[in-house]
């Protein structure tokens, strides 16, 4: 009798695209722009060439802000984090469930 084939599994934590940049105010706001746009149209595609990620937006995310100031030897640092997530299945689509209200609010 032959054995049985192990059932993979990806990795914990699998970093699909990661991208460090400085902009300026305008380019900054440019970028988050897209991104909006992005988002409304339902599809995202992050990096170019092989490493290219594109991805199919939910109807709804779960997100996080988070404002951080960290002493460091040059000065202070601050920090605005905007961390956005939501579940996809094993081929990468996302699995539709309702999130929690609105928390937060900028002006």
């Amino acid at each position: 009798m032959a054995p049985k084939p192990k059932k993979t599994t990806p990795p914990k934590n699998q970093k699909l695209v990661k991208s460090k940049a400085s902009f300026s105010r305008d380019e900054l706001a440019d970028l988050l722009e897209t991104l909006a746009a992005r988002i409304r149209a339902g599809e995202m595609t992050l990096g170019t060439g092989e490493s290219a990620v594109t991805m199919t937006m939910p109807t709804s995310f779960n997100t996080t802000m988070e404002v951080v100031d960290s002493r460091k030897r040059a000065g202070i640092e601050r920090e605005l984090e905007l961390e956005i997530d939501w579940m996809v299945d094993e081929a990468g689509e996302p699995v539709e469930k309702p999130g929690p209200a609105s928390g937060f609010a900028i002006s």
